[in-house]
């Protein structure tokens, strides 16, 4: 499987989300690549610090690769069984290359209106991309915004309900399952770890485990 994790804005959690499902992925046995095309290399630091720190936890691999990104990819699936792609925030050629050749796009976003007012090109992008995939006789990618750093109060839902419809709106699929904001998502990347190497916090670890399942299981809901 090839994932895309990608947004027009930044500072919305693409590298943690990334780092997670690149561990989650590897932890089902098959050689997982974390491939990080931002200039800041947030997902590559993090990955050299796991293998450094953490060599004894579910292993992943990296590379940094900018640009157009489809024939390295191809390349690179042919010895790895998952991908894990993290693209900066913004409108780039890796961005756009990498929803041609992805099978998932993963789009974190926060429930703020600025936000979310990004995702209306995304969609362009997105409804774009799948148009030259169908040209090509390739599946669509499908696309999921996951709203990000999200509060854990129950009047919070109103805003989360709310922010859902505008982007469906759009013409963008949303995740039934939010992250919350908690530090420990932040606390657990020290050295290369993620909430799901350590039972510290058993309320992220269930989150973003439910969050990813519902992501990248291979039969997605109508």
């Amino acid at each position: 499987m090839i994932v895309l994790v990608g947004s027009e804005k930044g500072g919305v959690g693409k590298s943690t989300i990334a780092a997670h499902a690149a561990v989650r992925l590897s932890m089902t046995g098959k050689p997982t690549l974390l491939v990080d095309t931002d200039p800041q290399t947030t997902s590559a630091s993090w990955a050299a610090a796991r293998r450094l720190h953490q060599p004894d936890l579910a292993p992943v691999d990296s590379r940094k690769i900018t640009g157009d990104i489809r024939s390295s990819i191809k390349e690179l699936a042919q010895s790895y069984g998952h991908i894990v792609i993290d693209c900066g925030g913004a409108d780039s050629v890796a961005l756009r290359s990498g929803m041609l050749i992805a099978n998932r796009l993963i789009i974190p976003s926060r429930v703020a209106r600025r936000d979310l007012e990004t995702l209306r090109h995304v969609s362009a992008l997105v409804q774009t991309a799948n148009e030259q995939r169908q040209s090509s006789g390739l599946n669509p990618i499908l696309a999921r915004v996951v709203f990000n750093m999200t509060r854990a109060l129950p009047n919070f839902w109103t805003r989360i309900d709310a922010a859902k419809e505008v982007i469906e709106a759009m013409g963008l699929g949303v995740s039934q399952y939010p992250i919350v904001d908690r530090v420990s998502y932040d606390d657990s990347q020290h050295e290369g770890g993620t909430v799901f190497d350590s039972s510290a916090d058993h309320k992220a670890y269930e989150e973003m485990q439910r969050v990813l399942q519902a992501l990248l299981r291979k039969k997605q809901p109508e």
